[in-house]
């Protein structure tokens, strides 16, 4: 009857009016249409605050600051003077760390005992190794020949590693055609001689340096001969990946964790850092750091060197000091005995950028260091006291 008398009828929530009449019903039923198309239609998302956040500050144009680092009224500092400052914040858990570290220790007999009976320890964990490795070297191989390699150094070559077991430990005079014939050499003369046994620690075996599969393959070999015992760590997270099938049966591994907690100090010395001074010319600290990592006869190559432009230093005309006649000086100071042997030495400290070379108007190469009389006298007095 309300449909009748022109009333109101509701339908869900939505309200509308209809008649009897037969325009009212057509009309009733295009509101009915129009009421379904209303319902079917979907809600249109309304943005949130953050989205109109964004939408009032974007802009098409992209600005950029030219307040940069280089701006910064603090100056760099030097790498001395960073350790001294992180060295003078002591670490809130360094008794639990000694006592960590202190148990890592008690495993040296156990290492020597299985690297004499054929297998090769890798140490992994969080933290640097070196600090452990370096109380093993001292403590358990002291009266033993061995050799330590840095692998975390942006110089270290694999031949570098052969020449120094071929020349300095066996004390093989020659060239090879490639590693494979000096490793040969290498697990010849041990075969030969069962009483010598040469103890190899690598720091960082996942160096950048050493990473590459040639290079692996090559010291998997090395480690596989029968006197030749391998002692490593790695610190890469993937480090594992380098190694397939082949090589873990030559390296023969027996992996220890040892995680120290301790600051990759020297490991990252080579890296560049917005906190330390990056300069053209070498820092004392940089030429120290990297000449103790040297053998004996390379600092003493370099003292030589270092002298002989010291006392040129008031010659407004010096240029250096000639291949022939450095050569000369060396060999009579019984720091190499050819000159193959100081071309491979004067490379690697180039490698370093310890030192420069050029030819003179008169063709001949000439050695200078590139560092002032005030930084090398430093350098000489500091070598003195040690």
């Amino acid at each position: 009857d309300g449909a009748e008398n022109g009333t109101a009828a509701t339908t869900g929530s939505s309200v509308f009016t209809f008649h009897t009449t037969k325009r009212s019903n057509k009309m009733a039923q295009m509101g009915e249409v129009s009421l379904l198309m209303r319902r079917s239609l979907p809600k249109r998302r309304q943005p949130n605050l953050v989205e109109e956040y964004f939408e009032a500050h974007s802009s098409s144009k992209v600005l950029t600051s030219d307040r940069t680092l280089q701006k910064l009224q603090t100056p760099r500092l030097d790498r001395d003077t960073l350790l001294r400052l992180l060295d003078g914040k002591p670490s809130c858990y360094s008794s639990e760390i000694d006592r960590l570290n202190k148990t890592h220790e008690k495993h040296f007999s156990k290492w020597m005992l299985q690297l004499d009976l054929g297998f090769n320890i890798l140490l992994y964990g969080l933290g640097s190794k070196k600090n452990l490795l370096e109380k093993f070297r001292t403590s358990m191989l002291s009266d033993i020949v061995h050799l330590v390699v840095n692998g975390f150094f942006p110089s270290i070559t694999l031949k570098s590693i052969l020449n120094s077991i071929t020349g300095e430990i066996l004390e093989h005079e020659g060239n090879f055609r490639n590693p494979i014939d000096q490793i040969e050499l290498i697990g010849k003369i041990l075969k030969e001689d069962t009483d010598t046994h040469i103890y190899l620690i690598i720091h960082n075996i996942d160096g950048p340096m050493l990473r590459g599969e040639k290079t692996q393959q090559a010291l998997g070999q090395l480690a596989s001969i029968p006197n030749m015992h391998l002692l490593a760590s790695i610190d890469h997270i993937n480090a594992p990946l380098v190694w397939d099938q082949s090589k873990m049966s030559m390296f023969n591994w027996l992996w220890y964790e040892t995680t120290s907690y301790l600051p990759y100090t020297e490991e990252t010395s080579y890296e560049n850092s917005l906190l330390v001074q990056q300069t053209g010319a070498l820092a004392l600290s940089s030429l120290t750091h990297v000449l103790r990592s040297l053998t004996p006869n390379a600092r003493g190559i370099f003292r030589l060197l270092a002298e002989f432009q010291l006392e040129h230093k008031d010659d407004p005309s010096y240029t250096g000091l000639s291949f022939q006649d450095f050569y000369q000086r060396c060999r009579e100071a019984f720091l190499v005995n050819s000159d193959i042997t100081l071309r491979t030495q004067l490379t690697e400290f180039r490698d370093h950028k310890l030192i420069r070379t050029k030819k003179g108007v008169d063709g001949v190469e000439y050695l200078l260091i590139p560092v002032d009389a005030g930084t090398l006298t430093d350098f000489l007095e500091k070598e003195d006291v040690e």
